[in-house]
């Protein structure tokens, strides 16, 4: 799932911490097939990919924060809003996809700062 904001001519791409957003992607889904095996069959888009394009990046959990302090008001934030937020993601994790995230979405976490 894409976060996209407009801002007047500006394009806002909104990044999440890969291994939260997989479990949403998953809960999302509707393929209820095991997570390790989801995680193995079915590969959210990078997010460097996704928002390459972007002309600015904020964080996800701190998204109003960020707004206000780069001073971008877009009008509709409701994709934002709208987002299933799991909070005990780490729980789903087992050592094998664990590793799996972290090697897939590798870019991710190091241009973005995430860590397990």
């Amino acid at each position: 799932m894409s976060l996209k904001l407009k801002y007047k001519n500006n394009s806002i791409g909104v990044v999440r911490n890969p291994y939260e957003r997989v479990v949403t992607e998953y809960f999302y889904s509707f393929n209820y097939i095991g997570f390790d095996k989801w995680v193995a069959e079915f590969t959210p888009t990078l997010q460097v990919e996704l928002y390459k394009d972007c002309d600015y990046i904020v964080n996800f959990a701190d998204w109003k924060k960020e707004l206000e302090e780069l001073n971008l008001h877009p009008k509709d934030t409701s994709i934002l809003e709208d987002v299933k937020i799991v909070t005990d993601w780490q729980r789903w994790y087992t050592m094998k996809s664990k590793t799996y995230i972290a090697v897939l979405y590798k870019d991710d976490i190091v241009t973005y700062g995430y860590s397990f």
